[in-house]
Parts: C-alpha cells; sequence; structure tokens
C-alpha cells in the first residue's frame, strides 16, 4: 500500500498551475458578471477581479525571474485593490469612484496636451477625446464634494484584518519607497552567471493568491446577484490549498466547467421594493 503524496505548495510550477486553474475560474465567474452584471458595481466589481488576477499573474512572474522585490511592490498594489472595493461597497461610492476616474484621466491627458514639447508628439485621438468628454468634465468638476481615495490602514481595521496592513501592505511599502539595501541581491545576481540565483521562498505568491480569492469574494458579495454555492466552495478550496496542499479545488473547477453551460452560476436578485 503506498501513501499518496500531497504537492507542496512552496513547489514554484505547483504554484504556477494553481494560478491558472483559478484564471480558468476567474474567466467563468467574469463571463457571468458580463451576462448578468450591467450596474455599475457590477462592472467595477468584474473589472477589479479581471485586473486582480492578471496582478497576481504578473506577481508569479516576476518572482519566478528572481525579482522578489518587484513581485512585493505588486502584491500592495492587489491589496491596495481589495481595500478599494470594500471601502466602495461600505459607502455606496461607486458612482464617485467613477466620477473620480474620469476627471483623473480627463485631467492626465491636459497636462500632456497643454505641454509645448509633449503636444505635438501625442496622437489626434487624443485631443478627439478630450473634445468628446469636455462638458461632461466640467459638469462632473462642479461637484462637491469630491470623492477621495481611502486610507489602506483605515480600511484594514474596519475589516477587522489589521495585520494585512501590517504584514501585507505596510511590508510590501519598504520594497516601493528605496531603502539603504536595496540592489543587493539584484547586484549578485547581475554578476553570477544565468540561472544560478536561487528562488526565495514563496511566501509573496501565497499571499497573492490569498488575497486574489479575498478579492474575488468581496466582489461576489457586492454584487447585485446571488451566486451558487460552489462558487464560493472553489475560494475555500484553494485557501485551504495553500495551507495544507489539497488540490480539491481543482476538482470544484472540473465540476464548474462540466455544469455551467447547463445552468447559470448567478441569478440577479430581486429589486428592492422601497415603496
Amino acid at each position: 500500500m503506498t501513501e499518496s503524496i500531497t504537492p507542496v505548495p512552496e513547489e514554484p510550477e505547483v504554484l504556477h498551475q494553481t494560478i491558472d486553474t483559478f484564471r480558468v475560474y476567474s474567466g467563468i465567474v467574469l463571463l457571468s458578471f458580463a451576462k448578468h452584471g450591467q450596474e455599475l458595481r457590477n462592472t467595477v466589481a468584474r473589472n477589479f477581479i479581471a485586473r486582480g488576477m492578471s496582478c497576481t499573474q504578473s506577481i508569479y512572474a516576476v518572482w519566478k525571474t528572481g525579482s522578489e522585490q518587484d513581485a512585493w511592490i505588486l502584491h500592495r498594489s492587489l491589496l491596495d485593490r481589495l481595500f478599494h472595493l470594500h471601502h466602495l461597497a461600505e459607502t455606496e461610492g461607486f458612482t464617485g469612484f467613477e466620477e473620480h476616474s474620469f476627471l483623473a484621466m480627463y485631467e492626465a491627458r491636459h497636462q500632456l496636451l497643454s505641454d509645448p514639447d509633449m503636444s505635438r508628439k501625442a496622437p489626434r485621438s487624443l485631443n478627439e477625446i478630450q473634445e468628446k468628454d469636455r462638458s461632461r468634465y466640467e459638469a462632473i468638476s462642479r461637484k462637491q464634494p469630491r470623492w477621495r481615495r481611502p486610507k489602506p490602514e483605515d480600511v484594514a481595521k474596519k475589516m477587522n484584518l489589521g495585520f494585512l496592513y501590517r504584514l501585507g501592505y505596510d511590508y510590501a511599502s519598504t520594497h516601493v519607497h528605496p531603502m539603504a539595501g536595496d540592489g543587493e541581491k539584484d547586484f549578485t545576481t547581475l554578476i553570477s552567471p544565468p540561472g544560478a540565483a536561487k528562488l526565495t521562498d514563496a511566501t509573496v505568491i501565497k499571499n497573492s493568491i490569498l488575497v486574489q480569492s479575498m478579492l474575488v469574494q468581496e466582489a461576489l458579495n457586492i454584487s447585485s446577484m446571488r451566486w451558487r454555492a460552489i462558487v464560493y466552495e472553489f475560494l475555500s478550496q484553494i485557501r485551504i490549498f495553500l495551507e495544507t496542499g489539497d488540490p480539491r479545488f481543482q476538482e470544484t473547477l472540473y465540476k464548474i466547467g462540466q455544469a455551467w453551460q447547463s445552468f447559470e452560476l448567478c441569478e440577479p436578485l430581486a429589486p428592492i421594493d422601497r415603496s
């Protein structure tokens, strides 16, 4: 009788396969959003899932090349996205957030087009976009008060997850801002033969998969749809995998993939009667 061996989650190839599986799951969930979630809150939630999944893939990619510092920088961005989404849901701030984003993009283009050196190099399409958006910009810019970004530490405390700020966001900030010891590992890598440097431990990868699972669950919870239990089951199981190596989340994705075209993963919630 042989004992079954569960893959160790620290192995790079195992983690890579996990992220690939998560990407497929996210794609199926996003298709359900596209079919049923047309409201602004659903669009924001959907886009946060998509951006977070792309960020998680990038974190693995840069870590695999030996750049752990850059992986932590991206991890901070992923946490920031989680905190933003929770704050938006708590404050019903989706409209203000969309208008803030519109203003920021308009003003960034204006800066470019107003620069005497850069304006001649800017594509003509930017001027056309500015002309089209001008009336809306003028209307929104007169609104008061304007939406403001939340402070990550405050949001983490409200979520009762202060450790995510202290041990995740705040720690990763030490890699965002220049430090005296920056470049020591890069120096060693660059003067060594190709492939000589060993990968660091996979903490940043496992933490990023965990945070992305939380981001997806936050998006599901704030959406205006009711989701089947199996959608949440996958997220619970991928967290168990990170602790134990139990790969049952793969079987759950297989079940979702086999059934999702014949039944809906979600349904719109009934509108609230406010009369």
